[in-house]
Parts: C-alpha cells; structure tokens; sequence
C-alpha cells in the first residue's frame, strides 16, 4: 500500500481542485453595493447597452472610483445676467466669465417705464388748487371786489383778528402766517414768475415820511410806543443821506415820498431828498397829496392842476426823479375824494385836470383805488391799506385786483402798470390822538408774527404777478409799518426785505 505521506498528498490534489470548482460555481448573483460611487467605463446608460453577459458571469470587471461629490454635479449651461428692461440676451449661449464692474457711491435709479408719471405731479399742495370754472370770475364767497376804497367794504371770508388764510380763489397760497407766532424757520421766499416781454423794469419802492421832527418821537400817537434807533428830524440832511443809503443797501429802488403841495416843508425835504441821491440810481416820486391836503388854499381842480404842473416842471427832468421811458412817474392816494364840480365824478374830475396837465400823456400817473375803470385816466393802480380791522386779510385779494387792471388791457391794448403792496405789519391802535389827512378808520392792529405776515403779503403780491412792488412803509412810524431800524426789531425788516427783494429781482 502507499505511504501515508504520499496518500495525504494524492486526497489533497484530488479534493483541492473540486473545492475550487465548487466555489467557482456558488458565487453570490448580487454584490452588495460599495460605499463609495462606482461608474462603469463604458459611458453608455443601462437603456443604451447592448444586451450583455450577467455581470456575474465576468468576476473581474473593469471599474472606475470617484469620491462621493459634496456639491451638485457641474453642467454645461448659459447664465442668466441681471438687465434692465432693455437689455437683451440668448438663453442657450454660454457668457463668458464676468469683468467685476466698478463699485458707484450711489445706486443707479430704476428706469422711469414709458406710461409712469413723476409722483410729484401726484401730490397736490394745500391752498394751491385750481378754482374751479372761469379764472376771471370773481368768487361769489368773497363778495367780490369791493368797488370803494372804504376799508369797511364787505369780505365775509375774514372775520376780525383772524389769521392770514388762503385766497378761496386759489390767487395765491401766500396767507399762512400766524399772529404771535414765530416760525421755526425762515421759509424761502417764493420765486416770481417772470415778467411778459415789454413790461416796464421790475422796481421795488418804499413808502416815504419827511413830516417828523424831534418831538414827533416822544408822540402819544407813535405805534406801540417804539421809535427809532437813532431819532431824527426829517429836515435834517444827514438823515436823509441815511435813509437812502439804508435802502439802496437792501435793494430798494426809490421812495414815494409824501407831499401836500408846492413850498411847503414835504416840498423841500423832496429837494433835499433828491439832492442826497444824487450819484446813485436812487429814484424817486412823491404820493401826491393836494387834492385831500385841508391846508391854505382848500383843494380845488384849480391848484391840484398846478400842483401836478409843478412837479413836472421842477422835478420831472431830474436824474434822481423816479421816470420810466423819459416819463417822470407820480402816484396819487385816494383818488375818490378829487374836488369835482356839481354833478361830476371823480374820474371825470381827473380827466378834466389831466386834460389840462397832461394831454398828451408825457408822464405816468398811477393811482390808489380799486376800479379798474380809473384807468381811463391813470396809467396804473395800487392798494394802499392791505389789512383792516375787520377784514385783516385783505392782502389775499391781490390777484384778483391785478385781474382787472389786465382784463383792462386785454380789452383796450393799453399797457398799464399794477403795482402789489407789501407790508410787515400795522398797527395804529395809539393813532387816535392826533388828527390825520386820510379817512379815519377803525384803528387796529396786524401783527408782525416775527417777519410771516411781510413773507405772506409778498408772496401774495409775488403771486398777482406785479409789475412793481411797493413797500408800505419804510418809515411810518404812527400806523407801524416801518421797516427802518427801531428800538424793538432793530434792523431785523432790513434784513428781511433785501431777501425778498433779491429774490423777486
């Protein structure tokens, strides 16, 4: 028998090759899926492939390993680039890698779309509205203008003591000053529209006083017991000298000075006043006064035809006289009380004086009054008093006059000259002590409210589109509307008026 050694090898080689064959032949038809992500060389899908072997027929397959990415799979694709509506791009076209764009301080503003209206526009402001129908038309609210120049003319829209208010029709958003209250700031004056081709210049004047002396400051009837800084005689040269250096310096143009009638003590210091101008552009005219001056001789058409002839010939040819065109202008107050004779009206009576100074119209006359029917004779109109007792907001109404000296025009082809008043304030409650040349009124009192109340009458003559503005007053000291330096404002109304001043020139 064999060896047993060599039995042992032979059982071996017989049973090793049949463990081998059964090993080869159970092998598991599924592998358990790797950790790790394994993708087939071939890059077809299942879907492409040919029909092929069970894998489990090929022990030995070749296989590719890649780490289990951590991001979404890059893939070929175009970027979609932020644009503005206008901009145009192809979605499919790969861009190119951006150029990083400059960094801007400020955002670019959206684009405004075709059809998009300012916002702006949108808002409407207070007191602004249009009224309502025919501009022309006078409110019915209001009363209408009044056609007198009595101060106690009827205006049911302002009632004693109330503040300034918007004009219903919507002439100006000017009256929103509040009596004793000072603003909080300064608002900007408002900026004037401008002039029409061929109007007159633009000119800014300031009403006049040269009756005071030194006992006038110490007066019971001087406004609210001010006066002013340095106190002074109107007779006296250097203070004249001073008045128009005060109001050149803050953009005055000339005074209107007031006058009763030749030789008397207005007539010179008129003199003095021209004479003290003289070298600068300082003009000035008087507010002629003959025709209601209760003096030696009474007022007649008689000596108010030569009061007139007077001016022109003494003063009309000087270059510190107020003159437009070559014409030497002259301003009268309360044109309804003129002499007349029996059956007469005061137009006619101005017509028939007129006729006798001026026929040919060589000078420009402008008169205080409130029917436009004046300027068949008077070359323009003004409004003295623009706050009452009763109505202290009278000022708001200054459009609507200005409407009926250009309804005026339209319907004549005259040029004629409206001319706004402004004013700081007023107050005449002491004046009741002494007489004065003008209709007696209610005193009262309209209070400065710290420089609003002047802000509101400018603007409202701002407003009326004037073609001069006249400042009432530079130095009445008994209704209280200077602007001259006094004791209780001191220059602030200087100030002042050169901001409105600049910016309505």
């Amino acid at each position: 028998m064999y060896h047993p050694t060599l039995r042992r090898i032979i059982i071996l080689l017989l049973i090793v090759p049949l463990v081998m064959s059964l090993a080869t032949g159970c092998a598991p038809a599924e592998r358990e899926t790797p950790s790790t992500v394994l993708i087939a060389a071939d890059s077809a899908t299942a879907e492409d492939a040919p029909d092929e072997e069970d894998p489990s027929d090929d022990p030995t397959p070749v296989l590719t390993e890649t780490p289990a990415p951590t991001t979404m799979p890059t893939q070929t694709a175009t970027r979609t680039p932020t644009m503005r509506p206008t901009d145009t791009a192809t979605p499919t076209e790969a861009l190119p890698d951006p150029v990083p764009a400059p960094v801007e301080e400020t955002p670019t503003p959206m684009p405004m779309l075709e059809d998009e209206e300012p916002i702006l526009d949108e808002i409407t402001i207070a007191g602004d509205e249009e009224p309502d129908g025919d501009e022309s038309a006078v409110d019915d609210s209001e009363g209408g203008i009044p056609e007198s120049d009595d101060p106690q003319a009827a205006d049911p829209t302002v009632t004693p003591d109330d503040e300034p208010q918007t004009d219903d029709t919507g002439d100006d958003g000017a009256a929103d000053a509040v009596d004793g209250a000072a603003p909080t700031t300064d608002p900007e004056p408002s900026a004037p529209p401008p002039s029409p081709d061929g109007r007159p210049p633009r000119k800014v004047l300031a009403n006049y006083f040269a009756w005071y002396d030194e006992g006038t400051w110490s007066s019971c009837a001087i406004s609210d017991g001010d006066r002013p800084i340095e106190p002074y005689n109107s007779d006296n040269e250097g203070a004249i000298w001073r008045q128009v250096r005060q109001a050149l310096d803050v953009g005055i143009d000339g005074f209107t000075l007031q006058w009763f009638a030749p030789g008397e003590r207005t007539d010179q210091n008129l003199r003095k006043l021209l004479a003290q101008s003289q070298g600068t552009g300082f003009q000035s005219t008087v507010i002629f006064l003959r025709h209601i001056w209760h003096g030696s001789p009474e007022p007649s058409q008689d000596n108010v035809a030569e009061a007139i002839r007077y001016l022109i010939d003494e003063y009309g040819g000087h270059p510190n006289f107020l003159a437009v065109d070559g014409r030497p202008v002259l301003i009268f107050a309360d044109v309804y009380r003129v002499p007349r004779t029996e059956g007469q009206t005061p137009q006619q009576a101005w017509e028939a004086i007129r006729a006798r100074v001026d026929p040919e119209h060589r000078t420009i006359w402008i008169g205080e009054g409130l029917d436009p029917s004046y300027l068949a004779v008077f070359d323009g109109l003004y409004v003295y008093k623009i706050t009452h007792a009763d109505y202290p907001n009278d000022y708001v109404k200054a459009s609507r006059r200005a409407d009926g000296v250009r309804r005026w025009e339209r319907e004549t082809g005259r040029q004629k000259i409206w001319m706004g008043t402004i004013s700081p304030g007023w107050d005449d409650l002491r004046s009741g002590c002494q007489p004065d040349v003008r209709v007696p009124s209610k005193p009262h009192k309209r209070d400065r409210a710290d420089g609003s109340f002047y802000r509101a009458t400018y603007d409202a003559a701002v407003a009326s589109q004037a073609d001069w503005l006249w400042i009432n007053s530079f130095n009445e000291w008994v209704e209280g509307t200077y602007i001259e330096p006094g004791e209780r404002y001191g220059d602030r109304y200087l100030h002042l008026t050169r901001e409105l001043i600049s910016a309505w020139k």
